[in-house]
């Protein structure tokens, strides 16, 4: 079976090939691009077994029965709906688990292509997405991660451009396949707004605000008692116990909670929490992460300090709200690569539209 996959290798290795020809990326880029499209290959039953991260196999069989044009539905609306669009990726095989790996990296090379072509990334921000090793790893399985990652960080991009609508429907297949993904990125269009000098928003923001707590308050208690449910279920799916479970049943209790998830969540697993060896590289891996969190935000304020206020709420946010809910260590990574790429790209790609600077390693240079 695994030559099934090299047609899936050679795909992705003629695009990479065709855009260093053409002059869309450079000889360094698209050697890494090349390089890394082999990862799928070394991960599932190689470095770990499939059954590792077992929802997999839902999608690869799913993407197997619609390219067999089998089109019964399952009873997973969201594993139907994003069977649909991997199975409508232009690869020519599906299989094997590896395949839709291959699926998975084919849209992330072509996202970084698009990204330093057309959208001008580089510097740090394009290391980071080139060789963040969570993302390296999740874009290179047979996940829907990579297909939720490419929505949020379009629309996000495109909505830095003042094309709304059209970031609204980019975003918009987010709503069926991940929920809590589409809410935080119409957070980001917010904060966004809210931010924007000039903007007809931006103006009467204090009001819009008022209008919206003023709307909020009658509900508030029913918002927490509705997260605190949620976030009570996957503390004992995880294997937490009855009397360490903390709940919210304040507001106060809810902020205090919040603020003290969002920083938890970035870092975890802390070192002394780690219970393997995969979990420590995490945990060292957050820290490195952390560092350059701090790093980009410095950067970032030397030159427009709106712009790392911005970016910082809108992080906050992110993490507070998977931080309330998410216990497991390997999903807290496994959801919060993706906010992370979104945040550093945001910055480096505002900065540029703004001012024409990128964030590098020696000073902003434009």
């Amino acid at each position: 079976m695994f030559f099934y996959d090299i047609p899936n290798l050679l795909a992705i290795l003629i695009i990479v090939i065709i855009s260093f020809r053409i002059g869309m990326i450079p000889l360094w880029l698209s050697f890494f691009l090349g390089l890394f499209a082999f990862v799928p290959f070394i991960l599932n039953d190689v470095l770990f077994p499939a059954s590792f991260m077992p929802d997999q196999f839902s999608y690869f069989t799913k993407v197997q029965q619609l390219r067999s044009f089998d089109l019964e539905l399952v009873t997973n609306f969201k594993v139907q709906v994003s069977s649909w669009m991997l199975a409508a990726i232009p690869m020519p095989y599906a299989e094997t688990i590896k395949s839709l790996g291959f699926f998975s990296r084919f849209m992330a090379t072509v996202l970084i292509i698009w990204l330093y072509a057309y959208k001008k990334l580089r510097g740090w921000p394009l290391l980071l997405i080139l060789f963040y090793p969570s993302f390296l790893l999740y874009s290179s399985l047979a996940l829907r991660d990579t297909l939720v990652f490419m929505f949020m960080i379009i629309s996000v991009i495109l909505f830095l451009e003042n094309r709304r609508m059209l970031a609204l429907l980019i975003a918009s297949p987010l709503f069926i396949i991940k929920f809590q993904n589409f809410f935080l990125v119409i957070i980001f269009f917010i904060v966004h707004l809210f931010f924007l000098k000039g903007s007809l928003f931006q103006r009467y923001r204090y009001v819009f605000l008022t209008f919206v707590m003023a709307a909020l308050a009658p509900s508030i208690m029913i918002i927490i008692e509705l997260l605190d449910y949620y976030r009570r279920a996957l503390f004992f799916e995880d294997g937490g116990l009855l009397s360490s479970y903390i709940p919210i049943e304040t507001i106060g209790d809810f902020i205090v909670l919040a603020s003290k998830s969002a920083p938890y969540f970035l870092m975890k697993p802390l070192p002394w929490e780690a219970d393997s060896f995969l979990q420590l590289i995490q945990s060292l891996e957050n820290i490195a992460i952390a560092t350059f969190l701090f790093f980009i935000f410095f950067k970032a304020s030397q030159v427009d300090k709106s712009i790392a206020i911005k970016w910082l709420i809108y992080t906050f946010i992110s993490f507070s709200v998977y931080g309330l809910v998410v216990f497991n260590f390997g999903t807290a990574v496994r959801y919060k690569f993706p906010f992370i790429l979104i945040v550093v790209t945001g910055i480096a790609y505002e900065l540029y539209l703004r001012h024409g600077k990128f964030i590098l390693n020696k000073g902003d240079r434009s």
